[in-house]
């Protein structure tokens, strides 16, 4: 490799975010203007020295890499705040990031405002499903992570209960989610009083109807959840897992069509 471009390549790994850059980053990076960074990022990629993850974002292959060896991204989250910006790291993947599920997920999920045409994607080696949301829906509750030396978005505790209890397929259906709720209970850092605080911001009328009817089935002796629920239900019924089609037994109280069976998560009395 020439002088220049060697030193042009360290100067764009100094610059990126592990790895990745971004046209206007290389342009201040090399001093020079967002066109002529574009075409330098372009030749750059064709010779080997960059792989272009999608417009206008590239990743630094490391110098001592392979011939043909597959680009992979070091963090999945960094990648997902670098493509799918405006968003944060949500559902499943923050339920595994603040403890409250011990199941695998091979995807990071991402919830973004972008312009997205794809649900699942593979980008340099990661899978990523994408939910896509409105830009007014990306803020209450959501907080920074760190990743190494990078900070990205991620919904807090009670903003990850109430994504899922809006959407449970954001963590693979109901029966997973009252798992999560569960394991939410018995978390020291719970704080139901902010739950319902949340909820008032960003909740939907079905996602209120399933938190009043699992808050009664998990935490019988908690009465601000229902209570709080109570308050903002609305008219119609909806489905406790919407992914399931069928209608199951209406619970008017809620009404919540109960047609998945939850009951072995039911809270009992503990019995000698």
């Amino acid at each position: 490799m020439p002088h220049l471009q060697r030193r042009l390549i360290a100067k764009l790994a100094r610059a990126s975010k592990t790895g990745l850059i971004s046209v206007p980053a290389a342009a201040r990076a090399m001093n020079t203007t967002r066109s002529a960074a574009a075409l330098r990022l372009g030749q750059f990629t064709r010779q080997g020295w960059l792989h272009r993850a999608r417009r206008g974002l590239y990743l630094v292959l490391p110098l001592e890499a392979e011939p043909g060896q597959k680009p992979a991204a070091e963090d999945p989250w960094v990648l997902a705040r670098e493509v799918f910006a405006p968003g944060y790291i949500g559902g499943w993947s923050a339920a595994e990031h603040w403890g409250l599920t011990e199941q695998i997920f091979r995807s990071t999920l991402v919830v973004t405002a972008a312009a997205v045409r794809a649900t699942k994607v593979e980008i340099l080696g990661h899978p990523f499903r994408v939910f896509r949301v409105p830009r007014s829906r990306l803020t209450a509750g959501v907080v920074m992570a760190w990743r190494g030396a990078e900070r990205v978005g991620v919904s807090g505790l009670e903003r990850t209960i109430i994504d899922l209890l809006r959407d449970p397929e954001l963590c693979g259906g109901v029966r997973h989610l009252v798992q999560i709720l569960r394991a939410y209970g018995e978390s020291p850092k719970h704080d139901f009083e902010r739950l319902a605080t949340i909820g008032r911001q960003t909740a939907s009328g079905a996602a209120w109807k399933r938190l009043g009817y699992l808050a009664e089935l998990l935490w019988p002796n908690e009465t601000r959840l229902p209570a709080a629920a109570r308050r903002q239900m609305t008219t119609g019924n909806a489905r406790l897992d919407p992914a399931v089609r069928r209608p199951g037994k209406l619970v008017t109280r809620w009404r919540l069509l109960v047609n998945v069976d939850v009951s072995e998560f039911e809270s009992r009395p503990d019995t000698p």
